[in-house]
């Protein structure tokens, strides 16, 4: 094949905002300049990295993505794990590409149990490796362009709600204040993933079960 594309995603952790799938489909004629662009994986550089690395990489790859808001997330966790999530909408730019040589970053540990998952939403023409952005150069390209895309997300939702949430990853200092902060969290609320732990964890203080009863 004469397309080669890499499939990953950002936004699989946070507790707020949305989860990010893309996809990179490069000319196989590129793939020394790729290689020299996209040796790292997104985790691996600054944001500012990124974005200047995307900017490079947009010259020679194209770029598609897929954008699951925390609303989604909320009602298809009600039937489906999240790697069924991802595998859905991983399967759909797997569709897309057409004839592209196709290597996903796959959320499941072994192949065999992704390519199962993937074959329930049609798609079989593709190989995957767990972090595959650490070995593919064409993942790793996926993988900045989904980080960067997120960021940008993640920005306006800060922008539109007032609330300076950080990165929305539990982890984050900022992003627990503003869950347990009653007036933040019911302005970020339509951005929240109910069906996370970190909130199933807050449910169970007492400081929100007072908030309930108010």
């Amino acid at each position: 094949m004469n397309i080669i594309g890499g499939i990953d995603e950002a936004g699989r952790g946070p507790v707020i905002g949305p989860l990010i799938i893309a996809i990179a489909t490069c000319k196989r004629s590129n793939e020394k300049k790729l290689k020299e662009l996209a040796s790292k994986d997104s985790k691996q550089l600054s944001p500012k990295q990124r974005e200047e690395t995307l900017i490079e990489l947009r010259k020679i790859c194209e770029f598609r993505e897929i954008e699951v808001s925390a609303t989604q997330i909320n009602k298809m966790m009600k039937e489906m794990s999240l790697n069924d999530i991802e595998a859905k909408f991983m399967a759909q730019l797997v569709q897309r590409a057409g004839d592209a040589d196709i290597m996903i970053d796959m959320p499941d540990r072994y192949s065999w149990t992704f390519k199962e998952r993937m074959a329930k939403f049609g798609a079989h023409k593709f190989e995957a490796q767990h972090k595959a952005d650490a070995n593919y150069p064409i993942v790793a390209a996926a993988s900045i362009f989904a980080k960067v895309t997120r960021d940008q997300r993640t920005a306006q939702i800060r922008e539109i709600t007032g609330v300076d949430f950080g990165s929305g990853y539990p982890s984050d200092p900022k992003t627990k204040k503003a869950i347990e902060n009653k007036e933040e969290r019911t302005r970020i609320s339509e951005y929240l993933r109910w069906e996370w732990k970190t909130l199933e964890n807050i449910k169970q203080t007492k400081l929100f079960e007072n908030e309930e009863r108010e």
